[in-house]
């Protein structure tokens, strides 16, 4: 089966791709080409498909 065939297939490959990339020590905060493809992985995997993702809070606590 080809990734063009399956969404989520498609979307866990991409989410992989970017947490190899940060495993890999890419900052996350840099301004780095490696950077920019980590975050458009990330926003392309949730474009694909938006449940598959880590369920991250949405709460904003400041001290």
């Amino acid at each position: 089966m080809a990734y063009a065939d399956d969404p989520k297939r498609l979307a866990r490959l991409l989410r992989d791709l970017a947490d190899a990339l940060e495993e890999a020590g890419v900052n996350p905060f840099g301004s780095s080409a490696e950077r920019h493809l980590m975050d458009d992985a990330r926003t392309a995997a949730r474009e694909l498909d938006p449940g598959d993702g880590p369920q991250r809070s949405r709460r904003l606590v400041g001290f």
